[in-house]
């Protein structure tokens, strides 16, 4: 998705610097009085929405929900037309899906931004609506191929998310087994999302009682017969000690997208 991010004051301009970190293929444009290094400056808003709105999928604004909608109200035509548009306060505690949120991919974009700055996503399309707080309690269990690239990790990882409607803010940690511990790719997805990585040997997880989607195949390879689902509920308890117990509901099974396995457990406390 080809985005735009726009600040109109000084804490929105490094709030949108500190995005655009995440998301580098964005363009920032900052008000000229507070335009930072490498961000577009502009004068007046209502000179440029006309091109963003044009030429961009995306737009977020770091702004009063209030601006933005002022600003973009003469060009709305249709949800299958308008670009995604998100609106974070300058606080950066919230990014709202305010525009296209199922068709043009707002909600979605809203949860990206959301996940990037540790912030609430608020989606209020239907049975997507999101809750005030989001618990940071789910899980990914993760296989994938040799040499896989994190862009590769990501987009699985995203597509199961977004078909399962979970947000990506709820994700706490990413496990997976050990022989994947020199694996970049699944590394540096790790640090993009601002997760802790864990590995397991199999050992461990073969301790892991349950029913799960075995392969031959893969126990020849790895020595467990399932590493994503095992690896979601082995995680569960990875960073727990002394009293502190949860236990670990697997709440979405073995999905392979692109040569990646994803399973996600929900971590529950358990006294």
């Amino acid at each position: 998705m080809k985005v735009a991010i726009i600040a109109v004051s000084q804490q929105g301009a490094a709030l949108a610097a500190d995005l655009q970190a995440r998301l580098p293929d964005a363009t920032v444009y900052g008000y000229a009085s507070y335009a930072l290094p490498h961000q577009r400056p502009f004068e007046k808003l209502r000179g440029i929405i006309k091109d963003l709105w044009e030429n961009y999928e995306g737009l977020v604004f770091f702004c009063a929900a209030g601006i933005a909608v002022r600003i973009i109200a003469p060009f709305i035509e249709s949800k299958y037309r308008d670009p995604a548009v998100v609106i974070c306060p300058e606080t950066g505690s919230f990014a709202v899906s305010l525009l296209s949120g199922h068709e043009g991919g707002a909600n979605s974009l809203a949860e990206r931004v959301a996940a990037y700055m540790e912030a609430v996503p608020v989606i209020s399309t239907g049975s997507e609506a999101s809750p005030r707080i989001t618990p940071r309690n789910l899980v990914i269990g993760i296989g994938c191929k040799r040499g896989a690239e994190g862009q590769r990790i990501k987009g699985s990882v995203e597509a199961v998310f977004r078909k399962q409607r979970l947000s990506l803010l709820r994700i706490q940690s990413i496990c997976t087994i050990d022989i994947k511990k020199n694996e970049s790719g699944l590394i540096g997805f790790a640090e993009d999302c601002g997760a802790p990585l864990y590995f397991f040997n199999a050992q461990e997880l073969n301790a892991l009682e349950g029913s799960f989607s075995s392969s031959d195949f893969v126990r020849e390879v790895t020595g467990t017969d399932n590493v994503c689902e095992r690896a979601a509920l082995a995680g569960c308890g990875a960073v727990l000690s002394g009293s502190d117990r949860r236990k670990g509901t697997l709440i979405v099974q073995k999905t392979m997208l692109d040569g990646v396995t994803v399973a996600v457990a929900a971590r529950e406390r358990h006294e």
